[in-house]
């Protein structure tokens, strides 16, 4: 429970000043709460000794009415500070993992680990955020008021004292052993959640798949499986974690009936008075009530431990521009320098070189699984070369940070995502400053300033997760009015109108000739036609690059490049026929 109190000291940062004082805040609350036992005393002894009069009465009445006001105000503090401090915490807490997310190489999210982040965002730090802040002041209350309880109990009589500093000692030793299991628990239970979050959003996001293929029936199995073996998990939990409970709770149950036991004892035996022992009586009952609930709380801190033992993994994730710095550009070609790259034992690229000089266009063509979108990928760093090196205005990509480097680039492939939001924010994405007037500029140089205006709510219309309200061609062009908005020196184009109608086709090119003006560009190529002009095309087969030139070039020279370009001709004339 310490470590506990430790942990979200640590995590508090800048707002441990606020934790501490609250903390001062709650033992002098705590202290007050033993009043009404004071007075009651007080009143006992005055009966007893037959001297109780109006006068005791008002003296009582404004003991208990003082230390309720008081009590209000100093729990009316506390909670602002603690509370309060518990919302700022978790919200800066969320952003530094938004920012952390944007700079992990993308091979995090292809091993498994999104229905972890998943889990870390929208469950570990909201169950902290809800209930960190009031497990802190349960903890804090019961060592508190059990510290001040036996404190008490020492002035009035100290072999009664004795009694429940022992029974507290034992009861720490059990609440050990309580931990021990909920801390075994709860991380079974967080990779559980994880896995089950995981579970859900492959199902989710394959729906379309799974229904086309009509194997909703084995997919919902697999999610059946994963739901029963995490009911199965919090059932084990609460069996493991009942035992040592119920020990723990006995333990206080029987210092109670000792204590009752010595009071009436020692009073009848006349070794205490009976005001002693009539107020032991009444104290005893709620005496160790702060520290009973501290296993129930258990299992809650330890569930919160074991979210924040996986929000600090997050956090040990090597960043892929730790070393990097902000290097402004002053020019913007691009150079492959012997690069070689590997997902994971499969290499994908080997010892590949080209120049993109500044203000051209160089094509990308090859086969699916060629290497071309992995060429695209690192330049813009979403991994890391393994040997060679990658270098954007003569800069190595390596010694920038992601910031700095994608700002002066722009990409528009074919697989389009639009965030739930209103269009015209989606089209802000591109550039978060900008007025409505350059959002409106920017759909028209993207042809789809007539589509929008024509839906109900226009610029304010909102977007379906994904873009799913849109066709494909409209979430194309949005997406090309985006980057227009951000008018970046570099853009990566992976070819835009390789699946969608004649009609989108026109607007879409018009909207990419917009775009792409005094750029550096470089394209993946799906339909050859479209990059006859390219200043360079790169023919990539098996990660290594085979041809290079111009269109006319390359058809000279016959090989990969003539090949396709003959099957693309030929593929013009295929008809259905009955």
């Amino acid at each position: 429970m310490l470590k506990f109190i430790g942990r979200m000291l640590r995590l508090s940062g800048e707002y441990k000043g606020r934790i501490k004082l609250s903390f001062v805040l709650s033992f002098l609350e705590s202290a007050l709460s033993n009043m009404p036992v004071f007075a009651a005393l007080y009143v006992f002894l005055q009966l007893f000794a037959g001297t109780l009069s109006t006068f005791h009465v008002w003296v009582c009445g404004g003991m208990l009415l003082g230390s309720m006001i008081l009590r209000c105000i100093l729990r009316r503090i506390f909670v602002k500070l603690e509370s309060g401090s518990g919302y700022e915490i978790c919200a800066r807490e969320r952003l530094t993992v938004g920012d952390r997310l944007r700079r992990f190489p993308m091979g995090y999210f292809t091993e498994g680990n999104l229905g972890n982040v998943t889990s870390v965002a929208a469950g570990d730090l909201l169950f902290v955020e809800e209930h960190g802040m009031g497990a802190l002041d349960k903890v804090v209350n019961g060592y508190c008021g059990i510290a001040i309880g036996c404190l008490f109990l020492l002035l009035i009589d100290w072999r009664v004292a004795m009694i429940s500093i022992a029974t507290v000692v034992i009861a720490l030793l059990l609440l050990e052993r309580v931990e021990k299991v909920a801390a075994e628990q709860s991380a079974i239970r967080q990779r559980q959640s994880a896995r089950l979050t995981d579970t859900v959003l492959e199902y989710v996001k394959g729906i379309s798949v799974i229904k086309s293929l009509h194997m909703a029936g084995d997919k919902a199995g697999r999610i059946k499986d994963t739901i029963e073996e995490t009911r199965d998990h919090a059932i084990n939990y609460e069996k493991q974690c009942i035992p040592p409970v119920s020990k723990y709770q006995h333990c206080f149950s029987l210092g109670i009936g000792l204590v009752v036991f010595a009071a009436v004892w020692f009073a009848t035996h006349g070794t205490m008075e009976f005001p002693i022992m009539l107020t032991l009586l009444i104290y005893v009952f709620y005496l160790y009530k702060p520290m009973q609930a501290l296993s129930t709380l258990s299992a809650q801190i330890r569930v919160m431990e074991a979210g924040l033992d996986r929000y600090e993994a997050l956090g040990n994730v090597a960043i892929i521009d730790e070393t990097g710095r902000d290097i402004p550009l002053d020019r913007f070609d691009i150079e492959f320098r012997d690069v070689s790259f590997s997902y994971q034992d499969s290499e994908t690229l080997r010892n590949v070189s080209f120049t993109v000089p500044q203000q051209s266009m160089t094509a990308l063509v090859g086969a699916s699984g060629s290497g071309k979108s992995t060429i695209a990928n690192l330049i813009v760093r979403f991994w890391d070369v393994q040997k060679g090196s990658v270098r954007v205005g003569g800069v190595d990509v390596k010694e920038m940070t992601c910031e700095s480097l994608l700002q002066n680039i722009s990409m528009v492939f074919q697989k389009v995502y639009l965030f739930q939001d209103t269009i015209a924010g989606n089209i802000r994405f591109g550039r978060p400053g900008a007025t409505d007037n350059e959002i409106v500029e920017a759909a028209k140089k993207a042809c789809c300033h007539d589509f929008i205006t024509a839906l109900p709510d226009g610029y304010d219309t909102l977007v379906g997760s994904g873009g799913s309200t849109l066709s494909g061609g409209e979430k194309q062009r949005i997406s090309i009015a985006r980057a227009i908005l951000k008018d970046a020196p570099i853009i990566l184009l992976d070819e835009a109108t390789a699946s969608v109608d004649p009609d989108n086709e026109r607007h879409i090119q018009q909207a990419i000739s917009e775009l792409v003006r005094d750029k550096t560009l470089v394209v993946i190529a799906h339909r050859l036609s479209t990059i006859r002009s390219a200043n360079q095309i790169l023919v990539v087969d098996s990660g290594q690059i085979v041809q290079r030139g111009t269109h006319d070039q390359l058809l000279c020279q016959g090989g990969q490049y003539a090949n396709l370009w003959q099957r693309r001709q030929s593929a013009r004339s295929w008809k259905i026929t009955a």
